[in-house]
C-alpha cells in the first residue's frame, strides 16, 4: 500500500512546489485569477463570459445560472480556459427560457473547490429613434 501512496505523495508534493516556484502563492492550490463580471447583452449576438483559474491541475470548470448547472450543449460552450461562451444570446427562447439571469464559474481540483462572483447578465433595451 505504501508502495502505490509514494507516487502520488511525490507528484502532489513536486506540483505544491512548482505553483509555488511560478508565482502561486504557498497553499493556495486552487485560486479565481479572473471572474465575470456583469454584462449588458446583445439579442442574438455571442456572449463571452470570463473564468480563469490558477491551481495545479487538472482543473475542472463548470457554470451555473440561476444555481442550476449548464449542460455542454451547441448554445454553451466551456472553454479549456474556463471562459463560457453564449452562441447566440437570447432573451426569451423558444421553449420560453432565458440566457438572463445570474451566472457563476466553479473550478475544482484535487485540493477543493472555488465559486466565483455571480454574474448578472440582461438583455439590453430596443431604444427606439424618432426623426
Amino acid at each position: 500500500m505504501a508502495s502505490k501512496r509514494r507516487p502520488c505523495l511525490v507528484s502532489c508534493f513536486l506540483g505544491i512546489l512548482l505553483n509555488a516556484l511560478i508565482g502561486g502563492v504557498c497553499g493556495a492550490e486552487l485560486s479565481l485569477k479572473l471572474e465575470p463580471s456583469d454584462i449588458i447583452a446583445v439579442q442574438e449576438q455571442p456572449l463571452m463570459l470570463h473564468c480563469q483559474v490558477h491551481g495545479i491541475p487538472p482543473i475542472t470548470t463548470q457554470w451555473r445560472r440561476n444555481g442550476l448547472l449548464l449542460t455542454q450543449e451547441r448554445h454553451y460552450t466551456t472553454f479549456i480556459n474556463g471562459s463560457l461562451l453564449i452562441a447566440h444570446f437570447q432573451k426569451t427562447k423558444s421553449d420560453g427560457s432565458s440566457d438572463e439571469g445570474d451566472y457563476e464559474c466553479m473550478a475544482q481540483n484535487s485540493f477543493g473547490r472555488v465559486v466565483s462572483r455571480k454574474a448578472r447578465i440582461q438583455a439590453a433595451s430596443k431604444l427606439l429613434y424618432y426623426s
